[in-house]
Parts: structure tokens; C-alpha cells; sequence
């Protein structure tokens, strides 16, 4: 009897044991979402560089471009829980912080590989600074939600590596080394900067245009969509700063209601995103969905808009 008691008493302290790590676990982790929860957020704050002076050095007009194409992912980076996307536990709670990270990502890739091409370098048959080359293709193209350790390198890792090769370009250009980066801005490059301004903001229309959406996968498509304005708008906003002929070739209202309808997509931010309540839209709760969309819309237009008047 003494025997079977003590195997009895060695099982209810291993059972302890283990229940009491399984609780600990679980209370770390409700702790770690909730610490998560209350520090990140789920929005960037938009960069607006001043308007440079005529006499500005291609060196501080390179800086601008740079910082326009990774400002948003920068400041995702550098929160104090850093990226989400590739997280074990928070993409299952905080999804809306999850998906305007993921937004951003998606509008930073297209947005380096252009910028570069058209600004990086005299030709298009020269040879693409291999720094901006290796942040368009190597870096930045790397999975959100990959994760690693030691020597595997995780997405937040190269995508803090695609920033620092753009900080390194930038401030290289103007120097006379080998290393040294080149930045050409032409009129048809700014033309194709702005429509890659258009084909972001309609590809953000695209996601909240989806008839298929559920009541629960709103928050995640505004916060995606979000995250895909906020690289467009920051763009925008260093193209007008290094170019300030953009207003007459493009013309001042577009470009202003442009930027307004801009700070409004970064300002949206409701308590809880509702979708209307049905297909139709007709429902007294309201839709926040189509109230985003319609700014976006306005965007797309304004600044169609200005390549059409910037090609007469």
C-alpha cells in the first residue's frame, strides 16, 4: 500500500508540474498579446519631407526618393515589437496590424524595383546599382511571414538590409568612387513614378471591392489596403518635394485633393470596421469599407488625372 501510495503521489506532482508549466506558458503568451495589443499599432506616420530648393544636390534629392520608398516599412520595422507577419502568435490576434504590415510589404516591392529602375541609373541598358538591384530582388522579395535564427535569416532581417542598401545608395550619389550612386530624374520618369502611384491605388480599390468578403475579413482588407496607401501617399509626397513642377504639369487641384484625400486614407482608423450589414450596402450600421473606398477612388481619379494632363 505504501508503495502504490507514493506512485499515486509521484503522478499528482508530475500532473502539477506539468499543469502548472502549461498555465505558465498560457499566461505568458496572454501577457505577450496583450503587451502587443496596447504598444503596436496598426498605422505609420506619413512622411512629408519639405518642398527642396532649385539648388538642392542630387545627393539630398536622392535622399528624399529613398526614404519615400522605405519610410512606411522602416517605421513598421522598428516598433517596439517589430514585424507581425512572421510572428508564431500575434498574426492570429492582431490581424489588423498584421495586414497593414503585410500591405505595406507589398507596395514597398513593386516601389523599389521601379523607383530604381527610373531613377537609379542615366540609361535603360546601364547597369542598375547593384544596391538597389539586391533590395528590389533579394531582399525586399522576401516572404512576410518567414522567420529564423543564427545564420536563417528571418523577413525582418532582409527587409532591414533592403532599407540600409537604399540609405547606402542615397547618400553615396554625388561622390566619386567606384561605389559612388547615380539619381536621374527625367519628366518620363516621373511619369512612370505616378502610375505606379495609380496601379497601387487600384490594386487597394481591388481588395475592397471583393464582393466575397465576410463580416470578419473587413478589418483585415482596410488595414491591407491601408498599408498599400501609406507606401503610395509617402512616395507622392517625396516625388512632389524633389519636383515641385509636378503641380503646374499635373495641375494644383488634382495634386491637392490628391494629397487631402491622402492624409484622410492615413487618418481612417475606426473603433470597430463594420461592412453595411448586407450585400446592398442600404443598412443603418455603417460601412466603413466603402467609405474607405471612396477616398481611395478619389486618389486613383486625382491622380490619373495628372498623367493625362502631365502626356498633352
Amino acid at each position: 500500500m505504501a508503495t502504490q501510495d507514493k506512485l499515486e503521489q509521484l503522478k499528482n506532482t508530475k500532473f502539477s508540474a506539468v499543469s502548472g508549466g502549461l498555465l505558465g506558458v498560457v499566461f505568458l503568451i496572454v501577457v505577450y498579446l496583450l503587451a502587443v495589443g496596447l504598444v503596436s499599432s496598426p498605422s505609420t506616420t506619413p512622411y512629408k519631407p519639405q518642398t527642396l530648393e532649385a539648388s538642392a544636390t542630387d545627393q539630398e534629392r536622392a535622399a528624399v526618393i529613398a526614404r519615400g520608398v522605405t519610410s512606411a516599412l522602416d517605421q513598421s520595422l522598428s516598433t517596439f515589437f517589430g514585424w507581425l507577419p512572421n510572428d508564431l502568435l500575434a498574426p492570429w490576434v492582431l490581424d489588423n496590424t498584421t495586414s497593414y504590415q503585410r500591405g505595406v510589404i507589398y507596395a514597398t516591392r513593386p516601389a523599389s524595383d521601379i523607383v530604381s529602375q527610373q531613377v537609379g541609373r542615366y540609361g535603360n541598358r546601364d547597369t542598375l546599382d547593384p544596391r538597389l538591384a539586391n533590395a528590389t530582388s533579394r531582399f525586399f522579395s522576401y516572404s512576410e511571414n518567414v522567420w529564423g535564427f543564427l545564420f536563417v535569416y528571418d523577413a525582418e532581417g532582409k527587409y532591414k538590409a533592403g532599407i540600409k542598401n537604399w540609405a547606402d545608395w542615397a547618400s553615396s550619389v554625388g561622390g566619386t568612387g567606384k561605389n559612388a550612386g547615380v539619381y536621374n530624374m527625367r519628366s518620363d520618369d516621373v511619369y512612370n513614378i505616378i502610375k505606379y502611384c495609380v496601379s497601387m491605388t487600384e490594386f487597394a480599390l481591388g481588395v475592397l471591392n471583393d464582393n466575397n468578403m465576410g463580416h470578419f475579413q473587413t478589418d483585415n482588407s482596410v488595414y491591407y489596403a491601408k498599408g498599400v496607401c501609406a507606401v503610395t501617399a509617402n512616395l507622392f509626397r517625396a516625388l512632389l518635394a524633389v519636383d515641385s513642377s509636378i503641380y503646374e504639369r499635373g495641375g494644383a487641384e488634382n495634386v491637392d485633393e490628391a494629397l487631402n484625400r491622402f492624409a484622410l486614407i492615413e487618418e481612417f482608423n475606426p473603433i470597430y470596421v463594420m461592412a453595411g450589414g448586407n450585400k446592398v450596402g442600404d443598412a443603418m450600421m455603417p460601412n466603413h469599407v466603402a467609405a474607405l473606398a471612396r477616398h481611395i477612388d478619389i486618389v486613383n481619379n486625382r491622380l490619373s488625372d495628372i498623367l493625362a494632363t502631365m502626356a498633352r
